[in-house]
């Protein structure tokens, strides 16, 4: 069914851009027609008209424009239009990314119990991720021993096979072995030389199930404006142990996907930049969320693992790629160091990660060779949950970063 709809809505795309191709010929020598469509030159205005109008919302952006086809010719001829081909693009990103990172993804049936994460046979439930795992157990790590220290990593005690990396792009590889072994491009400056991570929300008021005394007003399902109960006070709990390990941090508390969700990638683009031509000594750019599995009956799935006794919420890194045809010629950088991200969570706990998400957007990753989407548990797990994983993601990362200091 899904294929049925990219099919006719690619169908319409085409038919709509043909009728746009046959009126524009149709009209050139026409002053009062063209008077008119040079009245909507405004910025990207008449990109996001023209696309909403034809495209509805797409899903598969290709090079330059984004577009393909008849359409993506009808752009590049009009010269309004090509002036504006990264504003096409970007809008394109930001509909598929928003479209993708939302609770009305796809879902599992009601019936239908999610399937281990670290099998290949996955029941589909949300573009982030791929199911809900059962909870695993570990014994490697009490409460107690979950202090703020940097982890001392053990890199020869994982192998690419502990490694795993759910592939969405639309044909981009990676070598898991090479990028373990190969040199770290991550590099970062002292402490004292200035800030080192920034850590920052586009989806802030994402939020967990509510439990116990952790009960907040919705501003929509599972979300809420209240900081003590969104991605804030994960990413403060983040900041809290990077610091104890003696990084440098910044955590960026605006929120950039209210009143207004549409838009937010845009919108924490240029939050980054800002802080990056503040302080040019941010190397590490975190943009921490939460996932949501929703099932078809609006059940919400949460993704756990057991630690010495404790519920823990996993975490999954998200990496982004130039398969969207949006500039990013260094994602193999970022990759290389989600890999060791990935390692530094499975020898602290194996059932700690989920698998490596990559994917075509680029989700402003460029920006940094640090920069990393993490994703800590889901709408289902508790806050609770997630601020035990956020602790022990922050932990195993302070590993990493920690090495990667000049």
């Amino acid at each position: 069914m899904k294929q049925w709809k990219k099919l006719l809505r690619r169908g319409v795309a085409l038919v709509s851009a043909g009728a746009a191709v046959w009126l524009t010929a149709r009209t050139a020598d026409l002053s009062g027609a063209w008077d008119t469509l040079s009245s909507l030159r405004a910025g990207e205005a008449v990109v996001t008209a023209l696309l909403e109008a034809t495209l509805g919302e797409p899903e598969d952006p290709l090079s330059g424009a984004g577009l393909e086809g008849v359409l993506r010719l009808a752009v590049e001829d009009t010269p309004e239009l090509a002036a504006q081909g990264e504003a096409v693009a970007a809008w394109l990103e930001e509909t598929e990314a928003t479209e993708e990172t939302s609770a009305e993804s796809e879902a599992l049936p009601a019936e239908e119990e999610p399937e281990g994460a670290d099998g290949a046979d996955r029941a589909e439930a949300s573009s982030l991720s791929d199911a809900a795992p059962e909870t695993a157990s570990s014994d490697q790590l009490t409460p107690e021993e979950d202090s703020a220290e940097a982890l001392a990593v053990d890199w020869g005690s994982v192998s690419a096979d502990d490694i795993g990396v759910d592939n969405d792009t639309g044909g981009k590889t990676v070598d898991i072995s090479a990028l373990l072994s190969g040199e770290m491009p991550l590099k970062l400056q002292s402490a004292e030389a200035g800030p080192q991570i920034l850590i920052m929300h586009t989806h802030t008021t994402e939020a967990y199930a509510m439990s116990g005394d952790d009960v907040y007003n919705e501003t929509d399902t599972s979300r809420t404006t209240d900081e003590n109960y969104n991605m804030v006070r994960i990413g403060e709990e983040m900041k809290a142990v990077f610091e104890a390990c003696g990084l440098s941090v910044i955590h960026d508390i605006t929120t950039y996907d209210y009143p207004s969700y549409n838009g937010s990638y845009g919108r924490s683009l240029a939050g980054i930049q800002a802080y990056l031509e503040e302080y040019p000594t941010i190397a590490v750019v975190l943009d921490v969320h939460r996932d949501a599995l929703i099932g078809s009956d609006g059940t919400a799935y949460a993704t756990t693992t057991e630690i010495g006794g404790e519920s823990v919420a996993q975490v999954m890194l998200v990496v982004g790629t130039n398969d969207s045809g949006l500039e990013h010629p260094n994602w193999t950088d970022n990759m290389a160091v989600a890999v060791r991200l990935q390692a530094a969570m499975v020898a602290l706990s194996p059932g700690l990660a989920r698998d490596i998400d990559l994917r075509s957007q680029r989700f402003n990753q460029h920006l940094t060779t640090g920069s990393v989407l993490v994703e800590v548990g889901t709408s289902g797990n508790t806050l609770q949950e997630a601020l035990a994983g956020a602790r022990l993601f922050a932990q195993a990362a302070a590993a990493v970063y920690l090495e990667c200091v000049e």
